[in-house]
């Protein structure tokens, strides 16, 4: 299955952007802003292709979307994974998803998933380059990821776009975004899908493993194409359930503080936290009021300790906090 060309859902906000195209009420920028994993830089991609194809004979389409599936095409700007120290350092991966240069990053070895100002300098480099058809689709997935400076020059060029440019950006934080960059653009919200628009995926594995990736997935269809095009993700998902369960019905500290530190040192902390929410949320439904409040307690520890992620912290220590914060809860 093709994750990167599927969109499923959606069909809303499909609609509304073939809507402006047909009517010529395209806005210069567009922020599809959401949750994690529901395939907003996929109807993104799928926006772009709509209007570079746009007046095309079918030959002619054809051809384009084959450039396009390379991101070769040369109307199409995509800053989508970037070049990180010791972490993603092979051009030919980060190529399958990014066209923009790189070589800045490169050179002064950055180590971090943020968008700096030497990012945004070369997307506005390439902006003023002439577009064979007179319109140029850049796109920025996780708009989030912009530094302040980077978040202010990417404001200047929004207050006087080139007239032949078109932004369509995403977001899973509108709130973390500076509301004037927010406000020079046309937003588009998306939502968690409703399980049977995700069921139809699932159709060729076992019930047992379709009713925990309908869980796990919570309506993102990102996390169910992820599990269904390698195996390794979905062992690594039944596998996180299993230990947020064992986690939440220990009565021992010290076995919830070695679990919790595994995860952490493997990197699946958010994979470990998701599960322990999950667990948390369907266990409550018939648990005692006492009980509730504990969980709703501890369910608080996790959301500070995603927050906490992001520093990038002493993993022993987090490992002990949460473990501590969870001392009066068990979920059997």
């Amino acid at each position: 299955m093709d994750a990167a060309s599927t969109i499923v859902g959606h069909g809303k906000q499909q609609t509304t952007l073939l809507h402006d195209i047909a009517t010529g009420n395209l806005a210069h920028a567009y922020l599809f802003s959401g949750e994690k994993h529901l395939g907003k830089f996929t109807v993104a991609k799928w926006f772009a292709a709509e209007i570079l194809t746009q007046g095309q004979s079918e030959n002619e389409k054809q051809a384009t979307a084959q450039l396009l599936k390379k991101n070769v095409h040369p109307d199409l700007l995509i800053l989508d994974q970037l070049w990180i120290a010791d972490v993603c350092t092979d051009w030919k991966v980060i190529a399958r998803s990014s066209n923009v240069l790189q070589e800045e990053r490169a050179k002064k070895k950055v180590k971090t998933d943020t968008i700096g100002i030497d990012d945004v300098r070369e997307l506005q480099r390439r902006l003023h380059e002439t577009a064979q058809k007179g319109r140029l689709c850049c796109l920025v997935r996780s708009l989030e990821r912009l530094q302040t400076e980077a978040a202010n020059a990417l404001l200047k060029i929004l207050e006087e776009p080139p007239p032949h440019v078109l932004f369509c950006c995403t977001t899973e934080s509108l709130s973390s975004l500076l509301p004037t960059v927010v406000s020079r653009m046309r937003v588009v919200e998306f939502s968690p899908l409703a399980p049977p628009e995700l069921s139809p995926l699932l159709s060729s594995l076992p019930e047992e493993d379709r009713l925990l990736l309908l869980t796990v997935a919570q309506g993102s269809p990102g996390i169910i194409f992820r599990a269904l095009d390698n195996p390794d993700v979905l062992r690594e998902i039944k596998q996180q359930h299993i230990l947020a369960h064992r986690f939440l019905g220990s009565h021992s500290l010290t076995e919830r503080f070695h679990e919790l530190l595994r995860s952490l040192e493997a990197g699946e902390e958010r994979l470990l936290i998701r599960h322990l929410l999950l667990h948390l949320s369907e266990e409550l439904r018939s648990e005692k009021r006492e009980q509730a409040e504990q969980a709703t307690s501890f369910a608080r520890s996790l959301f500070s300790l995603l927050h906490l992620l992001q520093s990038n912290p002493s993993r022993p220590l987090l490992s002990a906090y949460i473990a501590l914060q969870s001392a009066p809860l068990t979920l059997a």
